[in-house]
């Protein structure tokens, strides 16, 4: 998959959450991606179809260059969720489709295998939306709504939204369609930047 370049590129952004550090996805986080994208809750439910047809071996490569062109023409910034101290990966966390409705956004993650359970993907959300919701003239991204949405088989990512404060607005029937072709109604949440 090939993003159209649109928008100017997003200037790489730093965040740091305590035990978490977020940078932007790079190159180096090849061999980590790999080994998440082997487990099937991930390439099921995260990875995205192309990602999930393609060849096991050409998997996090092709994962990381559509998330390294996200930053490149301004449309998403993915970012490696690390742990503070050791620099593992914990998993990612971003946002996508931004400003493609005004001021709105989709949020994504996964956490690793091994990092679950811990309330990464919760505290990394969390620390992403505010940096979204930031104003620009602060290094933010001035969004006002984040939304993101899971399928209802998937009950872990509606557990990791309502913690970070993510609202539940409805089911989105047959709206997940599997890399196997099969279509899943989805749970849709959102957050908007004046919630409290």
């Amino acid at each position: 998959m090939t993003v159209t370049p649109t928008r100017k590129p997003l200037e790489p952004v730093h965040l740091s959450a305590g035990r978490l550090y977020l940078r932007p996805v790079e190159p180096a986080d090849e061999p980590a991606v790999a080994a998440a994208l082997r487990d099937p809750a991930v390439i099921r439910w995260n990875a995205g179809n192309s990602v999930a047809r393609a060849p096991e071996a050409e998997r996090a490569a092709l994962w990381l260059r559509i998330r390294e062109q996200g930053w490149a023409y301004g449309v998403a910034a993915h970012f490696a969720v690390a742990d503070a101290t050791t620099g593992a990966l914990l998993g990612t966390v971003g946002v996508r489709d931004i400003n493609r409705a005004p001021e709105q956004a989709i949020a994504s993650y996964w956490t690793a295998p091994e990092a679950r359970g811990q309330g990464v993907a919760p505290q990394a959300l969390d620390v992403v939306c505010r940096w979204a919701f930031a104003p620009v003239e602060s290094g933010g991204l001035g969004l006002h709504r984040v939304a993101l949405d899971h399928a209802l088989e998937n009950p872990g990512s509606c557990r990791v939204a309502e913690k970070a404060g993510f609202r539940f607005e409805g089911v989105m029937r047959g709206s997940f369609v599997a890399f196997d072709g099969e279509h899943h109604d989805s749970h849709l949440h959102a957050r908007l930047s004046t919630d409290r």
